[in-house]
């Protein structure tokens, strides 16, 4: 399962993830996006995270996600502090 997709599920939000995995929000949004590679390090955290639902193979060959859909990420982000 891509990054995308697993957002899109509704399993977690890109700011828990963020929370779970130690890394930066912006960092997540990077990867999502496809402007920046995740480090084996930030891999392993996001398959852990996810409990292995998103693979090693699916964020180093996975689609990322529609540049197009980059405010719709600022919206869970912003809820998430709210609470």
């Amino acid at each position: 399962m891509t990054l995308d997709t697993y957002f899109d599920s509704g399993a977690m939000t890109p700011a828990e993830l963020a929370r779970k995995t130690g890394l930066s929000a912006a960092s997540i949004g990077r990867i999502l996006f496809g402007e920046q590679q995740a480090s084996h390090s930030a891999i392993k955290a996001i398959v852990d995270a996810t409990d292995g639902k998103v693979t090693a193979h699916d964020l180093i060959f996975g689609a990322p996600r529609d540049a197009s859909r980059k405010r719709e990420m600022s919206r869970p982000a912003q809820q998430d502090a709210a609470a």
